[in-house]
Formats: C-alpha cells, sequence, structure tokens
C-alpha cells in the first residue's frame, strides 16, 4: 500500500513528529490487502489522528499490485458469437493448472461467460480477457471497446436477456467498472 498524508495526520504537540510517522505506519501496515480503501483509511484516520488535532487531516491510501510470474493470463479474442465459448475452454484450463476448486471453478467459468457475452452483445470491438490469482481471491476482467455503464437490469421471467449482472452480482465478493482509453473494464473478485 502507499499513503500520502498530510501533516496534520502525524503531527501532535505532545508527541515528537518520528512517533507519529511511526504510528501511521504501523496502523497502515495493518490493512489487509483485501480490504476496502475507503474504509481502511477511515480506520486509520480514527486510530491515529492526534487528540488535540488543529491542522488540516488528509490520508490517501492506493494499493499498488504486484503479481508474481504465471498468477496473470490474459487473452484477446474477437468479438463473435463463440467468444464466451473459447473464453471458458481458455479460463478452464488455466484454473485446472492453478488446481482450483471444483466450485470456485464454476462460478468463474459462468462469471466469465457472463462478462463476455455482454462485451459481445453491447461492445463489440476486441475483447480481453484477465485472470489474476492474488491472495485468497481470484480478479476476473473482461474489456471490450464500449462506453455504455454496465447496469443491473431488471430482467422479466419471460424476457431473453437481463440477468447477467445480477449473477455477477450474487457470484462475486465485489466488482465494478473502470474506464480506459479504448473503452472499460469489468471487473469481479471471488474468494477461491
Amino acid at each position: 500500500l502507499l499513503a500520502l498524508y498530510t501533516d496534520g495526520l502525524v503531527e501532535d504537540p505532545a508527541v515528537p513528529i518520528d512517533e507519529g510517522i511511526a504510528r501511521l505506519a504501523d496502523a497502515v501496515s495493518g490493512v489487509h490487502p483485501w480490504d476496502s480503501l475507503q474504509q481502511a483509511a477511515r480506520r486509520v484516520v480514527s486510530d491515529v489522528m492526534p487528540a488535540h488535532q488543529r491542522d488540516d487531516v488528509t490520508l490517501l491510501i492506493a494499493r499498488m499490485i504486484g503479481y508474481r510470474k504465471g498468477d496473470t493470463a490474459t487473452w484477446r479474442l474477437p468479438a463473435r458469437d463463440d467468444a464466451a465459448a473459447r473464453a471458458r475452454a481458455l479460463v478452464s484450463a488455466l484454473l485446472r493448472q492453478w488446481r482450483t476448486r471444483d466450485s470456485t471453478r464454476d462460478s468463474v467459468l459462468l462469471l466469465v461467460s457472463e462478462l463476455v457475452t455482454n462485451a459481445v452483445r453491447f461492445a463489440g470491438g476486441p475483447i480481453t480477457v484477465r485472470l489474476i490469482r492474488a491472495g485468497p481471491g481470484l480478479l476476473c476482467e473482461v474489456g471490450d471497446t464500449g462506453n455504455g455503464r454496465p447496469r443491473l437490469g431488471r430482467g422479466g421471467l419471460l424476457d431473453d436477456g437481463g440477468r447477467g449482472l445480477h449473477v455477477v452480482h450474487r457470484l462475486t465478493t465485489r466488482w465494478g467498472v473502470r474506464w480506459t482509453d479504448t473503452g472499460k473494464v469489468v471487473w469481479a473478485e471471488v474468494v477461491r
């Protein structure tokens, strides 16, 4: 983690500044890699803020992610009708190689299938599928060239679609969207 802060967080007239910085470092080192950064920042500020704080307080925590060789895989697929099946085959082989539990593998394959299907249906253009093994979880990313924001739909009982993101929401610990220069990436985390 990278922590950027203003001096108001570590300066206390009753305590040497080095002690304030050390307290901040200890608090930040207690943040788990999978913790929500917003909640972690609130917790760190409440743990560290001087009792007689007189200055402005700002804390920015950023997660710097580095992966070991073999912990990531990326595939580029054309946006064709068979893209979801192709992505499932590639991801399935990798998850077997990583010795992922069957239940997790099934969830990730369904997740990948839903996200790739949405990319083909709504975005067009090439699709990027990326899988990352990190800590206790797997991060699945599907990138496309679309600029539309994925939304949880209200698929009716007889509708052909509208349930994909509900499936994604149910299978994951959290998911979201980030924008890129060429489109967007829908990402989702699954516990292995």
